[in-house]
Parts: C-alpha cells; sequence; structure tokens
C-alpha cells in the first residue's frame, strides 16, 4: 500500500471514528437532558434530600450531559483536524488533548459499569435507594409515585409485603388495589432493571474507548 492510499484510509477511518463519536454523544446527550425534563430531576420521581453522589449525578444528568458533550465536541474537532492548513494543525492538537481524556474517562466508565453489572447487590445503590423510598412514604405527596413503581415493577414494599413488620417494609397505601400474590419487594425488580443497562453501557463505553485510541494514533499518521 502507498503512502498516498495509505493516508486516504487513515482519513477515512478517522472519518467514521469521530462520525460514530458524534452519533453517539448526541443520542448520550439528548437522552440525559430527556430524562432530566421527563423525571423531573428526581430519580424514579423519588423524594430524597440527602447527599448521595448517585443522587447528585442522576437528578442533574452531569455525567451523561458532560460524556455526551464532550463526544459532540470531540466529533467537531475530529472534522476540524483534517483541514489542510495551519488551522487543520491546531485542531488536531486540540482534538488529540479532548480525545485523550475522553478515552480515560470512557475507560473509567467502562470499568465502572461492568464491575457494577457483575455485584449481585450494590449496597450504594440499596442505601440510595432505600433513602428515597422512606423519605417519599412519609410525604403524601410521594405516596403515588411509589404505587406506580409497584405497578410497573408488579412488587410490593421495599424489601417484601411485609408492610407492618418495620417503618422499612413499610408500603404506600394505594388507591388501586395490589394484587394479594404479590410479594417479591420492589428493590430486587428495580435491582435487575438497572442492570439490564449496565452491560451495554460498559461494553459500549469501552468499544468507544478502544476505537478513540486508534484514532488517535491514525491522526497521527495523517
Amino acid at each position: 500500500m502507498s503512502t498516498k492510499e495509505g493516508n486516504r484510509f487513515l482519513l477515512v477511518f478517522h472519518t467514521v471514528v469521530v462520525t460514530l463519536v458524534g452519533v453517539c454523544g448526541g443520542l448520550l446527550l439528548g437522552l440525559s437532558i430527556w430524562a432530566t425534563v421527563n423525571h423531573n430531576q428526581e430519580i424514579f420521581g423519588l423524594k430524597y434530600s440527602g447527599s448521595s453522589f448517585l443522587n447528585v449525578v442522576g437528578r442533574l444528568g452531569i455525567l451523561g450531559i458532560i460524556v455526551g458533550g464532550a463526544l459532540v465536541v470531540a466529533a467537531i474537532l475530529g472534522y476540524l483536524s483534517t483541514l489542510r492548513d495551519g488551522c487543520g494543525t491546531f485542531w488536531k492538537i486540540i482534538y488529540g488533548i479532548i480525545a485523550s481524556v475522553l478515552v480515560l474517562l470512557l475507560i473509567a466508565i467502562a470499568v465502572g459499569n461492568l464491575l457494577f453489572a457483575t455485584r449481585s447487590n450494590p449496597k450504594e445503590l440499596e442505601n440510595f435507594f432505600f433513602d428515597a423510598w422512606n423519605e417519599s412514604l412519609k410525604d403524601p405527596s410521594y405516596v403515588a409515585q411509589l404505587c406506580q413503581i409497584e405497578q410497573t415493577y408488579h412488587c410490593r414494599g421495599f424489601y417484601d409485603d411485609s408492610c407492618n413488620s418495620t417503618q422499612q417494609m413499610q408500603c404506600p397505601s394505594c388507591d388501586t388495589p395490589v394484587d394479594p400474590s404479590i410479594t417479591a419487594g420492589c428493590w430486587n425488580k428495580v435491582l435487575d432493571d438497572f442492570k439490564k443497562y449496565y452491560y451495554p453501557v460498559g461494553i459500549l463505553s469501552a468499544i468507544l474507548a478502544l476505537l478513540l485510541s486508534m484514532d488517535l494514533i491514525a491522526i497521527c499518521a495523517i
């Protein structure tokens, strides 16, 4: 393969990578904004006034918005880096810096998601959801949301349907009677639902990190 053909191949590869990065970033950014607005800046619509890091990230959509926005910016810079003049060299350097940071961030997200998905009972998430559940039980304006969770996941109570044994097991008083045959608690149902997303997000983050790493090498040769 001649040098000219090699450069053309690298340019095509670079274009494909930055396009994929831009599309993924745009989707992530849009979904993060939609989720924040749709859930009224609350996880599952539940009340929570604690200081859990999960609450900060979830309520404000910080992680999704930052990563999505950074991916879109990286894609734009990636296109600019192909300019055949002095500006192209400048944008190539900026793209290299941002892409390098994104690679590290995506690796961290991939590792974190995959580790989280393989854990049988992540205590951080359990404590966060547990506190939000109990706090919502005490506020009549949030009880309807707890009832909605029970109906959606076909569950009763937090750990199980022992609604009168302890405060931790209390169930919301819903207008629509709950099927008495339902005994499974909502925590395990919600956890299973959460875990459906951790593997795909972890794998996608790992793939994007790999592609960006390869593109950093390719862009130096263009």
